[in-house]
C-alpha cells in the first residue's frame, strides 16, 4: 500500500505524518465471509511519517468486499488535508471453483441418494434429513498458549508490547526503547512484521521506518490462531531485534452467518433427491410401458 502526499502544485510534503484507519466491508447479502466478526469492523489505525511525500505498508485483507480507508495528513506547518479512499477486494478465484464443485458434489449425491431411496423404503425421511445434517454440520475449536522472546543491545533494549488479542477488536502493539536518557534523542529505523504462523504468511509489514524510539499500532487479528510479530531495529550500526508468539482466541461464528450456507446446500441436496427420484420413477414407468406393448 502506498499513500502519497503532495501540496496542490505536485510538490511532494518532506515532513509530517499521516494518520490512517481502515475498516473492514459491511456483511454480505447472503453468504458470509471467511471471518464473520471482522464484518464492518475496525481493522487497523496508525500514524506513520512521511518520508519524501509518502508512506507505505503491506498488508493482507482479510475477506472479499470494499474497505474503507480515512486518511488524515499534519504537515510540519501544522496544515492538515483529509481523504476517503474505498478499495474493493474480489474473491480469490479458487474458493469460487470450489464452492461450484462442491455444489455439484452434493447435487450428485443427493440424485443418487434419490434413486436409492424410491427403489428401497429401508430409510425414512427422517434419517435422511439427520444424514444430510451431520454431513454438514461441524465445530471445532482450539486454544494455544502464548511465548515470547525478547533480545538485548548493548546499551539499549528492545521492547515488545501486545494487548491481549481478540477477533473483532483491535490489539495495541507498543515497540520502545528502553534506555534513552531524558532529553535523548535515539531515532532508529524500525521494520515491524506479523506473521500467520498456521498459513505462513505475512499480514502485515513496515520496512526501515525512522521512529523516535517509539512506536504505536492498533491492529486486528482477524483469526484465531498463533501469529508471531518479529522487529528489528537499526541504531548507531547494531541491529536490534525482538520477537513475540501471541495465540489469537477465536469466536465461533453466529448462527446467522452459518444458516443460509445450510439452507443453500440443503436445498441443492434435496433438489438432487428429487430429480433422482423423478429420473428412478421415469425408468420405471418407461419399463412398464415396454411390458405392456410386448404382452
Amino acid at each position: 500500500m502506498f499513500v502519497s502526499v503532495t501540496r496542490r502544485d505536485g510538490t511532494p510534503i518532506e515532513n509530517g505524518w499521516v494518520q490512517i484507519r481502515l475498516d473492514a466491508p459491511p456483511p454480505g447479502r447472503f453468504f458470509s465471509t471467511d471471518f464473520p466478526f471482522v464484518e464492518g469492523s475496525q481493522l487497523l489505525d496508525m500514524r506513520l511519517p512521511l518520508r519524501q511525500g509518502r508512506v507505505h505498508w503491506d498488508y493482507l485483507f482479510p475477506i472479499r468486499g470494499q474497505y474503507r480507508m480515512v486518511i488524515v495528513t499534519v504537515a510540519a506547518d501544522n496544515s492538515k488535508a483529509d481523504g476517503l479512499f474505498y478499495l474493493v477486494i474480489r474473491e480469490n478465484e479458487k474458493k469460487w471453483v470450489f464452492l461450484g464443485l462442491f455444489t455439484v458434489g452434493l447435487f450428485l449425491l443427493g440424485v443418487v441418494a434419490g434413486r436409492l431411496f424410491t427403489s428401497s423404503q429401508l430409510v425414512s425421511k427422517r434419517n435422511v434429513l439427520v444424514s444430510i445434517l451431520l454431513l454438514i454440520l461441524c465445530s471445532f475449536s482450539s486454544e494455544r498458549a502464548a511465548l515470547a522472546q525478547e533480545e538485548k543491545s548493548e546499551k539499549y533494549e528492545a521492547r515488545l508490547e501486545i494487548s491481549p488479542p481478540w477477533v473483532g477488536k483491535l490489539s495495541h502493539i507498543r515497540w520502545s526503547l528502553v534506555g534513552i536518557k531524558e532529553g535523548e534523542r535515539a531515532t532508529v529505523n524500525l521494520s515491524l512484521r506479523i506473521i500467520h504462523l498456521e498459513k505462513g504468511k505475512t499480514v502485515f509489514a513496515i520496512e526501515k521506518l525512522p521512529v523516535p524510539g517509539e512506536f504505536t499500532l492498533n491492529f486486528q487479528f482477524t483469526d484465531g490462531a498463533e501469529y508471531r510479530i518479529d522487529s528489528m531495529a537499526e541504531l548507531g550500526g547494531r541491529e536490534m531485534h525482538s520477537q513475540r508468539i501471541v495465540s489469537v482466541s477465536g469466536i465461533q461464528p453466529p448462527p446467522s452467518a452459518a444458516i443460509p450456507a445450510i439452507v443453500f446446500f440443503i436445498a441443492v441436496i434435496a433438489l438432487g433427491l428429487y430429480t433422482g427420484r423423478w429420473s428412478r420413477r421415469r425408468h420405471f414407468v418407461t419399463l412398464n410401458e415396454r411390458r405392456s406393448l410386448v404382452l
